[in-house]
C-alpha cells in the first residue's frame, strides 16, 4: 500500500487562501483594461523564405507590442529551481543561461498544496488554481464505487490511439474547469492550433485541457508516440513515419531517465511544428512541450547524484537547440516561451545522511507498519476486519464501517492516533480534523477534492520517506524541496531580472492571460505577475496580425 504524505509548506512564503486586498486589486485593475475584445485574423501563412530547418516558411521578427505568433510552455518534470544555479557553471551561453539572462526570473515560487505529483503540478500550472478545484487530487485514486484505483487521466470512452493492446484510455475529462489554451481557443473562436507533446500522457492532456488539437506521448513499447480517441480515431501519417524513423537509441528500461528521451519529445515538438503549421497561420497558436527524463533519474538517484548533475547540463544543452530552432522558424521576438515544474524532489536517505554532507536526521517510514498499526488499533476498538482498502493510501473500507456501524469519523481519528506510534510520522491530516500545524492544514485542504483524496494524510518529519531503506527517493509533500519550482517568462512582454516577490505556479496561466488580453481559466486564483510586465504591454492584442495590433 502506498501511504501519501502532506506536510506544511514551512518556507513557502504564500498560500491561497492568504491573497492580499492589494494583490486582488492589482489584478482587478489590470483586467478591467484587459477586456477589450480580442482581434482575430484570416490572413494567409507567410510567404515561403529562408528557414533552412523547414523549407516554405518564413521567420520574421514582430514589432514590439504585437502578438505572439506562438506560445510555448516547457515543464520540466522533478525539475528544481535550485538545479538553475547549482549547475549553472555549466550550461552553455544559449541554454537555461539565456532564459536567466533575458527572461522573467521568479525566485520564489513554491506550489501552495501537499500534493505536489505530477497530475496535480501539470493541472495547476494550465488552470491556475489548485487541486482542491481542478479536481486532479493525484496520479491516481481510489473509487469506492469501482473498488479500485484509478487512474487521473482514466476514460472508457477514449481508448490510446496507436498504442500496444491494453493501456489504460485517456482523456482530460477528469479535469474541472477549463485551462490557459482552452481559452485561447474561445477567444479566436477556435482558431488557435493547440498541442501538447510530453513524455507522459497526463503531462501532454492536462497541460492543454479540453479543447486541444492534439496531444501525444510516449509509448515505449510501441515504440512511438500516441494519441487518444478523444482527440482523434487515428494517427497521422506524419506521425507514423516520425515512430518508424526513430527507434530507441537505447534500451527501453533505460530509455525514460537518459536525455535520449528528452531528445526525442523535442525532435517530435519540432516535427509536429512543421507538419502543423504552428506560428504560420493568422493566430497565436500553443505549444506544450513536457520532458520527463529528470523525473525518472531523480527517482533512481537523487538530486545530488552525478547522474542527475549529468542529465541537467545535457538537459541545457537540449534547451539551447529548442531556442535556436525557435528562433529560425518562428522568429526571434515572435514566441512567447515560459519554463517550469511540476514539483521538485527529496533528497535520497544517504545524501541526506551523508557524514560528508549535512549529516540530517531522515528516517524511512515503513509502509507494512503502518497499515498494521492502523489495523490493529481498529480491530482492537471494533473487531478483526479488512480496514483499509488495499489499492490506494489510507481510505477506510466503507462497507465494513457500515456493517460494524462506525461513524467514518471516528474509525478515521482512531487511525491517526495509531499512525503517530509510527517512527518518522510527524502527524496526520482529516477532513475533520488536524493533528498538526495551521500551515499543514492550509497545504492539506489546498490539494482535497471530495471522493478523490484519501481519508486520511500521514504528515511525515522533514526528510523522511516512506520505505526510503529500499533505495531511490520521492516527492509528493509540501516541504520546499518539493514545492519551489523555476518560473521564467521568456519574450516581448516580460522585463528581464531576478524577481523576489512571493510567487506560485498558478501565477502563469492568468499572467499569460492578461498579456494575451485574453480571460483567464475560470478557476484560476493565481495573480497577474504585473511587476514582470513592461510597460504598455496592454498594447499586445492575441491573435492580431503583424502590423494590425489596437
Amino acid at each position: 500500500m502506498n501511504f501519501r504524505s502532506t506536510r506544511a509548506c514551512w518556507a513557502a512564503p504564500r498560500c491561497i487562501a492568504s491573497q492580499s486586498c492589494r494583490t486582488a486589486i492589482l489584478n482587478l485593475l489590470f483586467f478591467v483594461a484587459l477586456v477589450a475584445p480580442v482581434a482575430s485574423s484570416q490572413t494567409a501563412p507567410p510567404k515561403s523564405g529562408g528557414s533552412s530547418r523547414l523549407p516554405g516558411k518564413t521567420a520574421r521578427i514582430v514589432p514590439p507590442g504585437a502578438a505572439p505568433r506562438l506560445v510555448v510552455v516547457l515543464v520540466i518534470d522533478q525539475f528544481r529551481a535550485d538545479y538553475l544555479d547549482r549547475f549553472r557553471g555549466s550550461f552553455e551561453p544559449q541554454g537555461f543561461r539565456r532564459l536567466l539572462r533575458e527572461g522573467a526570473v521568479f525566485r520564489a515560487c513554491f506550489y501552495p498544496y501537499a500534493i505536489t505529483e505530477t497530475g496535480p503540478g501539470h493541472a495547476t500550472l494550465a488552470t491556475g488554481t489548485t487541486p482542491d478545484r481542478h479536481g486532479i487530487a493525484s496520479n491516481n485514486w481510489y473509487d469506492a464505487e469501482k473498488k479500485r484505483s484509478i487512474y487521473a487521466l482514466e476514460d472508457e470512452s477514449s481508448p490510446v490511439v496507436g498504442g500496444t493492446p491494453g493501456r489504460t484510455p485517456v482523456s482530460p475529462r477528469n479535469l474541472i474547469g477549463d485551462t490557459l489554451s482552452d481559452e485561447l481557443r474561445l477567444a479566436n473562436h477556435g482558431r488557435a492550433r493547440v498541442f501538447g507533446v510530453a513524455l507522459k500522457d497526463r503531462a501532454a492532456i492536462l497541460s492543454t485541457g479540453h479543447g486541444a488539437s492534439g496531444a501525444y506521448w510516449f509509448d515505449a513499447k510501441v515504440p512511438g508516440f500516441v494519441t487518444s480517441k478523444y482527440y482523434r480515431e487515428a494517427l497521422p501519417d506524419w506521425v507514423v513515419d516520425f515512430n518508424q524513423k526513430h527507434p530507441l537509441p537505447v534500451p527501453a528500461d533505460q530509455f525514460p531517465k537518459t536525455i535520449e528521451s528528452s531528445n526525442l519529445t523535442v525532435g517530435f515538438a519540432e516535427a509536429l511544428m512543421e507538419k502543423e503549421n504552428l506560428g504560420h497561420g493568422g493566430s497565436t497558436d500553443f505549444l506544450f512541450i513536457g520532458l520527463s527524463a529528470n523525473d525518472y533519474a531523480g527517482h533512481a538517484w537523487g538530486p545530488y547524484s552525478d547522474e542527475v548533475e549529468k542529465l541537467t547540463i545535457e538537459t541545457d544543452h537540449l534547451l539551447a537547440t529548442l531556442l535556436n530552432y525557435l528562433d529560425k522558424s518562428v522568429g526571434r521576438g515572435s514566441y512567447w516561451l515560459a519554463l517550469s515544474a511540476d514539483h521538485g524532489v527529496a533528497p535520497t536517505l544517504a545524501q541526506s545522511r551523508d557524514p560528508g554532507m549535512a549529516r540530517l536526521v531522515a528516517k524511512s517510514i515503513d509502509s507494512k507498519t503502518l497499515e498494521s498499526a492502523v489495523s490493529a488499533a481498529l480491530a482492537a476498538r471494533w473487531g478483526a476486519g479488512e480496514w483499509l482498502a488495499k489499492d490506494e493510501e489510507l481510505f477506510l473500507n466503507r462497507e465494513l464501517l457500515a456493517a460494524k456501524n462506525v461513524r467514518l469519523k471516528d474509525a478515521v481519528h482512531l487511525a491517526g492516533e495509531a499512525a503517530l506510534t509510527v517512527p518518522g510520522v510527524a502527524g496526520y491530516v482529516s477532513k475533520w480534523e488536524s493533528h498538526a500545524s495551521r500551515q499543514i492544514t492550509q497545504a492539506y485542504r489546498a490539494g482535497y477534492f471530495p471522493g478523490r483524496s484519501p481519508d486520511l494524510y500521514i504528515v511525515p518529519e522533514p526528510f523522511a520517506l516512506f520505505d526510503g531503506e529500499k533505495g531511490g527517493t520521492s516527492h509528493g509533500t509540501p516541504y520546499t524541496y518539493d514545492t519551489q519550482v523555476p518560473l521564467i517568462l521568456f519574450g516581448a512582454p516580460f522585463a528581464p531580472g531576478d524577481y523576489y516577490e512571493p510567487a506560485s505556479p498558478l501565477d502563469l496561466a492568468p499572467t499569460l492571460a492578461a498579456a494575451l488580453r485574453i480571460h483567464p481559466p475560470a478557476l484560476s486564483t493565481g495573480r497577474v505577475l504585473a511587476e514582470a510586465l513592461r510597460q504598455g504591454f496592454t498594447r499586445v492584442a492575441a491573435m492580431a496580425p503583424p502590423g494590425n495590433e489596437n
